[in-house]
């Protein structure tokens, strides 16, 4: 797949959704389940105000999406490839974690 400036800037868009440990967090809460703007700013303790705009910055880059079940809204997550690239980036620090760990070992 040849990346072109369009499709880097849409990458780009998804990275900056995902940088936030608020929307991570709720990107986390959203794992196993579909949940309301309320039942998110309960679990992760936020405002409802903060947990919508968080929201919606998710829904904006495509990272999540919601239905309407009566006067509810309920968001999930929209591809759960976004979980696997958590795993990959926690993975990563766990092998760097390790590796700051021996290299401390042999130096103290």
């Amino acid at each position: 797949m040849q990346l072109n400036e369009e499709l880097f800037e849409l990458i780009a868009q998804r990275f900056k959704a995902m940088s936030e440990p608020t929307r991570l967090r709720i990107i986390h809460l959203l794992k196993d389940r579909e949940l309301s703007v309320s039942e998110i700013a309960e679990h992760a303790g936020l405002k409802h105000g903060t947990a919508s705009a968080n929201l919606n910055a998710l829904h904006k880059a495509g990272l999540v999406t919601f239905r309407r079940e009566g006067t509810k809204v309920l968001y999930q997550v929209s591809n759960s490839m976004v979980f696997q690239v958590c795993d990959i980036v926690c993975q990563s620090l766990k092998e760097d974690f390790l590796e700051y760990e021996k290299l401390r070992r042999a130096i103290g």
